[in-house]
C-alpha cells in the first residue's frame, strides 16, 4: 500500500483516498471534511511526503523561504507548494485552509496523473455496483440527477462535482473524495464505471450514444488538463482516449424528473 504524509498541525491521523494511504496532520477545518477517508494505521514507508512548514530567514521587512524541493513551485494566493521533480517530495508554505485544499488537489492530481488518473468535472453515483457520472457545466444539473437516481433507484451519491476517474488491469473506477466543489456529497468508496453521461436541459427527455469525434467533444470540457504541468500531459490523454474507448458516452436531454432517470435504466439495460 503507497501513501502520503502530510503535516499540518499536532496530531497525525492515517486515511485513504483514491487507492492511495495518507499520513496526515489535518488542521480542524481540513479533519472535518477528511475524516470520512480515516482509516487505521499503516506500516509502510511513504510514497509521497508532504510537509506543511519550510524553512525560511527573516531578514528585517524581507523572508527567504528555503524549499528542499522546488523542481516545482506552485502558488496560491499568499500559498506556496514546492515539489520535486516526480511529486513525491513536496512542502507547503500556507496559513489559508482554502488555498491549501486547492494546491492539495494540484499535488494529488499530479501525482496520479501519470498513474492512469483523471479528474472531471461531474458527479458520480453507484447503482448496485454500477458507476454512472453525470458530466457538464456547474448549474447544469449533475447533482439533481445524481439525486433523482438516489430517490427513486436508491443509488449512492459517491461525489458531485469533481471526481477521480483511474484505470486498473480491470477496468476505470470512479472514486469519492474530499474535494467535492460546492457540492455536498462526498464519500470514501469507489465504483466501476458503466457509462458517462453529458446533460443538458430540456423541456423533453431523451438520450443518445456519442460516437466519432462528440465523443472527445463531449469530455474536452469536463476533464482537468495538466497545463501546470506540461510533462503529464501525454499521460493524461493517452489516459483519457483508453476512457472514451473502454466506457460509452451518452447525452441526455432532459427534465429533472424520474422519467430521466427512467430513461436511463432503459438505454444501460440496467
Amino acid at each position: 500500500m503507497r501513501f502520503l504524509e502530510i503535516a499540518l498541525c499536532s496530531k497525525m491521523s492515517f486515511y485513504k483516498l483514491i487507492d492511495i494511504a495518507v499520513y496526515a496532520e489535518l488542521n480542524q477545518e481540513l479533519n472535518k471534511i477528511w475524516k470520512p477517508f480515516q482509516k487505521q494505521g499503516y506500516e509502510n514507508i511513504p510514497d509521497i511526503k508532504l510537509e506543511w512548514n519550510i524553512s525560511s530567514k527573516d531578514f528585517g521587512d524581507m523572508q527567504v523561504l528555503m524549499p528542499e524541493y522546488h523542481s516545482y513551485t506552485l502558488k496560491k494566493e499568499s500559498d506556496i507548494l514546492f515539489v520535486n521533480s516526480d511529486w513525491s517530495k513536496s512542502v507547503i508554505y500556507s496559513d489559508n485552509t482554502d488555498s491549501a485544499s486547492v494546491l492539495l488537489i494540484y499535488l494529488f492530481y499530479s501525482y496520479l496523473i501519470t498513474r492512469r488518473t483523471l479528474l472531471i468535472h461531474s458527479s458520480l453515483i453507484d447503482h448496485h455496483g454500477n458507476g454512472i457520472m453525470f458530466l457538464g457545466p456547474s448549474g447544469i444539473g449533475k447533482t439533481t440527477q445524481a439525486e433523482l437516481w438516489n430517490r427513486y433507484r436508491g443509488a449512492d451519491i459517491l461525489n458531485g462535482d469533481m471526481v477521480f476517474v483511474r484505470q486498473w488491469e480491470d477496468g476505470f473506477y470512479g472514486y469519492g473524495s474530499p474535494w467535492h466543489g460546492s457540492s455536498p456529497y462526498y464519500k470514501n468508496a469507489k465504483v466501476k464505471l458503466k457509462a458517462m453521461i453529458t446533460l443538458e436541459q430540456a423541456p423533453e427527455n431523451s438520450i443518445r450514444k456519442l460516437s466519432g469525434f462528440e465523443v472527445l467533444q463531449g469530455m474536452m470540457d469536463q476533464v482537468f488538463l495538466p497545463h501546470w504541468y506540461p510533462e503529464a500531459m501525454d499521460d493524461c490523454l493517452s489516459t483519457l482516449d483508453a476512457l472514451l474507448s473502454e466506457v460509452p458516452i451518452y447525452h441526455l436531454a432532459c427534465r429533472p424528473d424520474e422519467a430521466a432517470v427512467r430513461l436511463v435504466v432503459q438505454e444501460l439495460g440496467l
